[in-house]
Order: C-alpha cells, then sequence, then structure tokens
C-alpha cells in the first residue's frame, strides 16, 4: 500500500534546519548513566537518566511552551527514568527536566535545551536568528542547545526536528543497539525464548522500526547499493535470525548475528558502500555496550588487553573512538 502523505509533504514537515556547528544534535550529551531507586532493594547503578534540562521562557508563546514539553516526551523514550530515589519521594520532590527560564537560574546544571527565543538565556548569549536553526554554543564550561528562529513558525520548525526526528531517532537507535548486544549474548548461553523476546519487543531489537520509518525518506534517495545493505540487513534480523532462535540452532543464531553486524558497519563505517554515518558518537553514552557485553561474558581478559572477540572480528574489528 503506497502512503496517503506525498513524499514533498514529509520532506517540508521533517527538513533539517541549520546544525550550528555541524552534528551538533547528534552529538550533544542528552542522557548519562547514573543510580536510581537508591533506598531500595532494586536500585539500579547504569540507568539512563535525563543529562540536560528543557528551558522555556515564562513568556514565551504556549505553542513554543508545548514544543518544550514535546522535547523533553522524546528524550522520555530514550530515558529508563528521571533519577528519583526513597528519599526524594519522602520529600515529595521529583527531579526536574522542563523548567522555564527563571527556575533554571536557581539549578545547578551542567547542560541546557533551550527552545525558542523568547527567554533570558538567549538574551544573555546575545543570539539571534533568521532561519529555523539548532546552535549550540559553550558558557562556563556547560553546554547549552538552542532552538531558534527568526519567528514562532521556524522556532516550531526547528524544534519539531530535534523532538520528531533526532530525539525519536535516538531513542531507537540506542535501544536496537543495546538490544542487539544483548541478543548476542542471550544467543551465547543458549538461552533461545529470551533472544526471541528480545527481537520482537518493541523495546528491543523491533526498536528499530522507528528508526526504519524515520530513514524511509532518505533511504528512498539511496543509491541501490546501500538499499541492498539494508534490505540484507532487515532479511536477517526478522526473517532467517527469529527462525535460527525458534529452531534453537546456536551456530546458524551467532554466524547470522554477525552478518547482521557487517551490514551495520557497512554503512557506519563505509565498508563497501558510501558511509552514511559521519561523526563519531558520543563515547560516554555509546560504551555502554562493552558493560553489557561483560556482563554476559563475552569479553574476555587477555594479559592488560580486553578481547572482544566474540563480537568484534574480520571486517568487524575496528572498535573504539578515535
Amino acid at each position: 500500500m503506497k502512503s496517503l502523505i506525498p513524499f514533498a509533504l514529509i520532506s517540508v514537515a521533517f527538513a533539517q534546519p541549520v546544525i550550528d556547528p555541524p552534528f551538533a544534535d547528534r552529538l550533544f550529551p542528552y542522557v548519562k548513566y547514573g543510580e536510581v531507586w537508591t533506598g531500595t532493594p532494586a536500585v539500579i547503578r547504569d540507568a539512563t537518566v535525563p543529562n540536560t534540562f528543557v528551558v522555556y521562557g515564562l513568556k514565551e508563546d504556549p505553542e513554543v511552551v508545548a514544543l518544550a514539553g514535546r522535547i523533553a516526551y522524546y528524550l522520555g523514550q530514550w530515558t529508563e527514568d528521571i533519577g528519583f530515589t526513597a528519599e526524594d519521594v519522602r520529600q515529595s520532590r521529583m527531579p526536574e527536566l522542563l523548567v522555564s527560564d527563571q527556575r533554571v537560574k536557581n539549578i545547578e546544571y551542567q547542560n541546557l535545551i533551550v527552545v525558542g527565543t523568547n527567554n533570558d538565556l538567549v538574551k544573555e548569549l546575545g543570539l539571534s536568528f533568521d532561519k529555523p536553526t539548532v546552535k549550540l554554543v559553550q558558557k562556563d564550561g556547560k553546554q547549552i542547545l538552542v532552538v531558534g528562529g527568526a519567528n514562532k513558525e521556524q522556532v516550531i520548525q526547528a524544534g519539531r526536528y530535534l523532538a520528531d526526528v533526532r530525539l525519536n531517532f535516538k531513542a531507537g537507535a540506542y535501544r536496537t543497539f543495546f538490544a542487539f548486544v544483548a541478543l548476542r549474548g542471550y544467543v551465547e548461553k543458549g538461552e533461545f525464548d529470551s533472544a526471541l523476546r528480545l527481537v520482537r519487543s518493541p523495546m528491543g531489537l523491533s526498536a528499530c522500526g522507528k528508526n526504519m520509518a524515520l530513514a524511509g525518506p532518505m533511504v528512498a534517495q539511496w543509491g541501490e547499493d546501500l538499499k541492498a545493505v539494508v534490505r540484507h540487513r532487515n532479511s536477517i534480523l526478522y526473517n532467517e535470525l527469529p527462525k535460527a532462535l525458534e529452531a534453537k540452532d546456536k551456530e546458524r543464531a551467532v554466524n547470522l548475528w554477525k552478518e547482521a553486524m557487517l551490514t551495520c558497519y557497512q554503512c557506519h563505517q563505509g565498508i563497501g558502500v558510501p558511509q552514511v554515518r559521519k561523526f563519531k558518537p558520543v563515547e560516554a553514552i555509546h560504551a555502554k555496550h562493552q558493560q553489557i557485553a561483560e556482563s554476559f561474558g563475552l569479553v574476555k581478559v587477555v594479559g592488560a588487553e580486553k578481547s572482544c572477540v566474540a563480537c568484534h572480528a574480520g571486517n568487524t574489528n575496528i572498535r573504539g573512538y578515535k
């Protein structure tokens, strides 16, 4: 069935604003890993929590304030908790996420996403915009990502891109990535039922459906070589690999997993096809995959080095963030 929305309209709705500097929207440290539920037996020490406040001006247009809430919503899709503890509950408080330009003056912060231009922070920074823009500025060692534009409509265009495309995409990408690593661990342990559930879960490997939907207009413009890699990857993950898991065929499942990983490397590293990802991911966020691998015993210590050959081998032996 063909889409009822013309491709041209999709392109306009999700038109990328000016990103200054390039990739700032991709490299902003939106999240971190921290301890949550402290004071309970179920304390977690590496949960994904927000690493920024979303700020709006008290005098801002209501539609822009609503947009700030939309950005906070998508950030919530990526994180696992806002970072509260039993003590927070006892004192009838919760960590904040969406705050006004006046409130943020009384909060210790490291990073901010400032939505709109009618606020004290944009005035203090001396910023002005003539196009829909997502701009990263550094102030006192802190990172501030400003969603701006020449008018309300341009601010909304830039903000919806940041929310609906960038944060939405990252939420799906990281859930998929970490689920993919955990999948290798489940197969190694022979836990095929858990592996199959992980493939089919919307919070697991199937979170990639979000990315496939968002990337559709972009993929439509790719060359046949890249499209072939994507088709091959999807066939493995959503057809061949589930069959191997249902059959409890460990050897075939491992080989298919490695074959799927190669397709990831083809696009991300440019192996045999044009490289799609033009930037190095944020190590502090990305490196959690190694902890997941270690928890399944996939990482071995050889001398003074950690060996990751259970996953990284051959064309996929490239590791690190240099």
